[in-house]
């Protein structure tokens, strides 16, 4: 009895005393996940801000189109993810069942933001191809052959996540506490189409710089964002899979998280850019095809015989 009254007055004199090890552990988890959650968004609404009247301008000046619809989804949804997290982490009372939402919204933003992502670059792969109708079609069998079976594994990952309150309270609303390894599946498929887009890129991007007459500035563009896009793509998936395997699910969050920020960062950054280059030089765009019609007037204009032979299909 002696012993229960000392334990009692050491858990109302140290209340840290009611918790083990482990819930520091998770604890300490939970605030490095907070950390990084309220990271990502200011750095993306610092990017925003810098970007803004670049951005401004190419809603003026340019025209709509399926292109501008993807640049809109990559630039925007990841506003709703961020939202959508750093409420979360400030809101420390929120219902399991409300958490549980977030959580399955927040995948689905993921996927969805990626996806616009790869599509923009598949038309930028066309377009390095001299919009070969041979390379769309191989790129967009292969574009939907991977996206129907990341639906399902999008759908089942969503239904297998497990929510709890955290075991130390005020630090956020709730937590992953386990889930489907399934969802490892969808970024070794991402990491696929990703080397696969690469590989038509680099193939292409040496017979041009091969040749004698390679001063095209936006296709010099296009082959740089490329490569440099698909290379930190390969990066963060594969540190995603690692990450998702070896550690704790609330690590496998954010590190999903960051990679669909640092995602749409890259292709709205790398747009925008080849979008002032394209008026730096005084082409008119026919419509808003990443340039593409663009590319083909240089192409032609400049150089037929490069044309014809480097990018002949």
């Amino acid at each position: 009895m002696a012993r229960g009254v000392v334990r009692h007055l050491t858990s109302s004199s140290n209340p840290m005393a009611l918790y083990e090890p482990t819930d520091f552990v998770i604890g300490r988890s939970l605030l490095n996940l907070n950390y990084a959650y309220v990271s990502t968004t200011v750095i993306w609404v610092y990017d925003y801000i810098i970007t803004f009247d670049d951005e401004l301008a190419y809603f003026r000046k340019s025209t709509w189109g399926k292109v501008k619809i993807l640049y809109l989804m990559c630039r925007y949804l990841p506003f709703v993810l961020l939202a959508a997290d750093t409420y979360q982490v400030l809101q420390p009372a929120l219902p399991l069942s409300q958490c549980q939402t977030y959580f399955q919204i927040n995948s689905w933003l993921e996927g969805i933001t990626l996806v616009a992502a790869e599509w923009m670059f598949i038309l930028r792969t066309y377009a390095i191809w001299g919009r070969s109708r041979r390379i769309l079609i191989i790129l967009l069998s292969s574009f939907f052959a991977i996206l129907i079976p990341v639906i399902y594994i999008l759908t089942s990952f969503g239904n297998s996540v497990t929510i709890s309150e955290p075991p130390i309270p005020n630090i956020t609303s709730c937590y992953n506490v386990g889930e489907s390894r399934i969802i490892v599946v969808a970024y070794v498929l991402l990491v696929v189409a990703e080397f696969e887009i690469l590989s038509f890129t680099l193939y292409r991007s040496i017979k041009h710089y091969r040749s004698l007459t390679n001063d095209n500035h936006l296709l010099n563009i296009l082959i740089q964002h490329n490569v440099f896009y698909f290379i930190c793509g390969l990066f963060f998936s594969l540190l995603v899979i690692l990450t998702i395997a070896l550690l704790p699910s609330v690590y496998g969050d954010m590190a999903s998280n960051l990679q669909v920020t640092v995602h749409a960062l890259l292709v709205t950054r790398m747009h925008l850019e080849l979008w002032r280059s394209d008026r730096a030089q005084r082409f008119v765009l026919v419509d808003d095809n990443i340039a593409l019609d663009t590319l083909d007037q240089v192409l032609r204009s400049r150089n037929q015989d490069w044309h014809r032979n480097i990018l002949a299909t």
